[in-house]
C-alpha cells in the first residue's frame, strides 16, 4: 500500500429538499447485526414482500415464499412452478471467458431454469455482473435466455415513481444500506454502509465517514498493492445500494440507488435510464484464475473509481436520478499497483441554486502521506 490523498469541500446547505423519482425498494430479521425493523425484512410479514414501487407489503402466491432479501417472491422447492426443462447443448454460441465461468456458468443456468433454485439464479446474475466491460459474452447471453421467475433483475429500467420529499439539513448523515451476495449466489444480508465498506483506500473512521455527511464534496485517493486488495477480498462480494430515509409521516423507507457502469453504457445506444444497473462489486479475484481456482489470479478486476453523484433539483425531478453511483472498473495484473478513488459530488441547477441553497466552499486537505 502506498501514499494516499484526501480532500473535501464542505458545502453547508441550510436545507435541501430532494424530490425522489426512481424505482424504490424496501422490506427486516436480524441481518449482519442490523435490527429487523431497520431493513425491509422487518416491515412485512414472513409470507409477504415489499413492493418496490408502492412501498406496500404484498403477499406471495401459493407455492411461493419471500426471497431472502425481502424484495420479491421466489418458488418453493418441490413445486411444479418452473418452466419446461431445457438443456445446454446449444444454449449459446459464445465461449466461456474464464475458468470460473467454464466450471459454473452452464450449471447455474440449468439449475436456475430447471429446478427451484434461487441461489443458482443469483449465481448466474453475479456472473453477468463480473462481465464489467461488455455484454457481448456467454454469461449475458444465457441470462437473457433464462425463463425462471426466480432470476434477479439486472436493471432498474425507466420507471418513474413519485416519492415524498426528503430533507437533508446541514451536516446530516446520508444513510445508505446494501444487500450483499456472495460469489456463489448466497445472500449475506443487509448491512449499513459504514467503516469504509465501499472505499478501497484505508483511512481513519472520521475521514471515511466524512464522505456521507450531506453537503460534503469529497475525494479520497490512494495507490494500493493488488495483493492487499486480495487479502481483504479473495472472492468478490456483490452489492445493491439503497438510500434509507423517512417520509413525511416519519415512516422509514428505502430507495434504490442506480449503478452506472460507463463501459457498458457507452457500448449501447439505448436510453441511459434503461441501463441503470442494480448490482456491482469492488474486487474480482476469481475471473483471473487460469489453471485452478486455488491458484492466485493473474489479473484482478476492481472498481478503481466510485463516484456518488447527488443531484439537487429544486422542483420536479429532471432526467437524472437524485442519487447515482458510477463505478469505473479496471483490470490490473497481479502482482501490481493500482490507483483507487472514492468521490462524492453535488450537482445543482445553476439557474436556481443561488436562490434556493446557501453554499460556501471550505476546502480541507491533508498532505500526502504514507500509512504506518
Amino acid at each position: 500500500m502506498r501514499a494516499k490523498k484526501f480532500s473535501q469541500n464542505i458545502l453547508p446547505l441550510l436545507a435541501c429538499v430532494l424530490f425522489l423519482s426512481w424505482p424504490q425498494l424496501a422490506s427486516g430479521p436480524q441481518m449482519e447485526g442490523i435490527p429487523a425493523l431497520s431493513t425491509p425484512l422487518g416491515k412485512c410479514g414472513t409470507q409477504e414482500f415489499l413492493d418496490i414501487e408502492s412501498d406496500v407489503c404484498r403477499p406471495c402466491t401459493e407455492n411461493q415464499m419471500r426471497s431472502p432479501d425481502g424484495l420479491r417472491c421466489v418458488c418453493v422447492a418441490g413445486t411444479d412452478q418452473m418452466p419446461p426443462p431445457i438443456d445446454c447443448r446449444a444454449c449459446s454460441a459464445l465461449p466461456s471467458r474464464t475458468l470460473w465461468e467454464f466450471l459454473f456458468l452452464d450449471a447455474s443456468f440449468l439449475a436456475c431454469n430447471n429446478t427451484c433454485n434461487e441461489t443458482a439464479c443469483q449465481l448466474l446474475t453475479n456472473m453477468v455482473t463480473l462481465e464489467a466491460f461488455s455484454l457481448q459474452n456467454r454469461a449475458y447471453d444465457l441470462y437473457t435466455k433464462t425463463k425462471s421467475p426466480d432470476l434477479p433483475k439486472l436493471w432498474y429500467g425507466s420507471m418513474e415513481t413519485s416519492f415524498p420529499r426528503v430533507s437533508f439539513r446541514k451536516n446530516s448523515q446520508i444513510r445508505l444500506k446494501v444487500t450483499k451476495y456472495g460469489a456463489r449466489g448466497d445472500f449475506l444480508g443487509w448491512e449499513d454502509v459504514s467503516r469504509g465498506m465501499l472505499q478501497l483506500c484505508p483511512d481513519s473512521q472520521n475521514v471515511l465517514e466524512a464522505a456521507f455527511v450531506f453537503g460534503t464534496s469529497y475525494k479520497q485517493s490512494c495507490s494500493l498493492e493488488v495483493s492487499y486488495l486480495l487479502q481483504k477480498d479473495p472472492e468478490p462480494t456483490f452489492y445493491e445500494l439503497f438510500l434509507q430515509y423517512e417520509d413525511d409521516k416519519g415512516n422509514v423507507r428505502w430507495w434504490p440507488v442506480p449503478i452506472e457502469n460507463p463501459a457498458i453504457r457507452t457500448s449501447s445506444s439505448a436510453s441511459p435510464n434503461s441501463w441503470a444497473l442494480r448490482r456491482f462489486f469492488l474486487v474480482d479475484g476469481l475471473s483471473g484464475r487460469k489453471q485452478n481456482l486455488t491458484d492466485p489470479p493473474e489479473t484482478v478486476t476492481l472498481a478503481a473509481e466510485l463516484l456518488l453523484s447527488v443531484y439537487l433539483p429544486t422542483g420536479s425531478p429532471g432526467n437524472e436520478p437524485p442519487f447515482l453511483l458510477t463505478v469505473k472498473y479496471v483490470q490490473q495484473d497481479n502482482p501490481g499497483i493500482v490507483q483507487a478513488s472514492f468521490l462524492v459530488t453535488y450537482i445543482q441547477d445553476p439557474g436556481t441554486a443561488q436562490r434556493d441553497t446557501d453554499v460556501s466552499h471550505c476546502p480541507v486537505k491533508t498532505p500526502e502521506r504514507k500509512p504506518g
